[in-house]
């Protein structure tokens, strides 16, 4: 019996061998580049390695998080808009390759063996799919509504099952306040473009993948949120220029269950759970409104690695006219670059001028009676 079963343990650890083995090529083959989702307890590699996978999210964390405005400004009069975000980061050498006991070994962006050298048995190269990726994008719809200076904020993008993406799910959340209107009215005439306003984004996506020849499924879920103060200026009502300050988190958690079918002993169980990018980010961006719809925007966001942002195909419509911070000022009484001296003596003047004024009335009214007549004497 324990013959049987050494021999039974030796098979079993000689296919895991085969199994996980690189490919002709030099590449991490599909077992090795799944186990890295799933911490079993006693394993080594390939299993429980959240940093050969962490450039997923770190990626896909920093695309979700922007694009969240598309303007400093909230109007007060109903607005609508429609477009398709896109952001483009560029996948560079610090997300191919990471270190692993001392040594700098690859990501699962990273490069394959060079077959011209020997092999130590122990290194997982790069994904051949993922390597060959020269930018992370990820598109999606999204709709606004603004009135009373708040904007809400709705994004999407459903695909079904195809081929070995099992489906794909992205549902996000975002809200938007200005606070232009409390100061601008108090601003000289070349500041009153000056506006400033809160942004809070919320994503949740879900991804399945089944490579060919397992079954079941590997499961991700990704969430991320991002808090931002979005200082914009706009010198002409055309041009807005913006800049972005914030903080914001990714997080991707791994589950589910794979099996090769041709070796049910093969199996998978991803239960890892990696964080992303998370902290203090900066951005700069320039919207136009070219007449009374289009709203391209283009921008630049740094979390931890570069990020290109566009909104090139946006489009907003607002309904109705704001009022201008010189109207605002009309409206309560503000006369802007006075001081508050200057602005209670006017005050007490116009008071004096007011009484001054009722006692001349009265003075005259009683000059304007006529006398009373005089009786006659007999």
């Amino acid at each position: 019996m324990k013959t049987l079963a050494k021999l039974s343990i030796a098979f079993l650890a000689g296919a895991v061998s085969f199994a996980s083995a690189m490919d002709e090529n030099g590449w991490a083959s599909i077992y090795e580049s799944i186990a890295a989702f799933e911490d079993r307890p006693g394993a080594g590699a390939p299993f429980n390695r959240p940093d050969y996978v962490k450039p997923i999210i770190d990626n896909l964390g920093n695309v979700l998080n922007s694009n969240w405005y598309v303007s400093a400004n909230v109007p007060q009069s109903l607005a609508f808009e429609f477009g398709i975000p896109i952001a483009l980061i560029p996948i560079n050498n610090e997300d191919r390759v990471f270190t692993e006991n001392g040594n700098e070994v690859p990501t699962i962006f990273g490069e394959s063996h060079d077959m011209t050298q020997p092999y130590d048995g122990k290194t997982i190269y790069g994904n051949e799919t993922l390597n060959g990726l020269g930018v992370f994008t990820y598109p999606y719809l999204q709709l606004g509504v603004s009135m009373f200076h708040a904007r809400v904020v709705v994004r999407g993008m459903w695909l079904p099952a195809i081929s070995e993406l099992r489906g794909f799910s992205l549902l996000g959340f975002g809200l938007q306040y200005s606070f232009g209107r409390w100061f601008q009215y108090m601003l000289p005439p070349a500041a009153q473009g000056l506006d400033v306003s809160l942004v809070f984004g919320y994503n949740s996506s879900s991804v399945g993948y089944r490579p060919e020849d397992y079954s079941g499924q590997l499961d991700l879920d990704i969430s991320t949120t991002t808090f931002d103060v979005v200082i914009g200026y706009k010198p002409f009502s055309f041009f807005e220029v913006m800049m972005t300050l914030g903080y914001q988190s990714a997080t991707m958690d791994a589950y589910g269950h794979l099996e090769q079918n041709q070796n049910p002993n093969m199996f998978i169980n991803p239960n890892i759970s990696v964080e992303g990018n998370s902290g203090f980010k900066f951005g700069i961006a320039i919207a136009l409104q070219l007449g009374k719809t289009y709203h391209p925007v283009v921008g630049f966001d740094y979390s931890g690695k570069s990020s290109f942002t566009t909104n090139a195909i946006y489009l907003r419509q607002q309904f109705g006219e704001d009022k201008t911070p010189d109207e605002i000022a009309k409206d309560k009484g503000y006369v802007r670059g006075a001081k508050k001296e200057d602005s209670a003596a006017e005050e007490k003047n116009a008071a004096t001028k007011a009484e001054s004024a009722d006692a001349q009335q009265e003075l005259d009214q009683e000059t304007e009676q006529p006398a009373e007549p005089t009786e006659d004497i007999e």
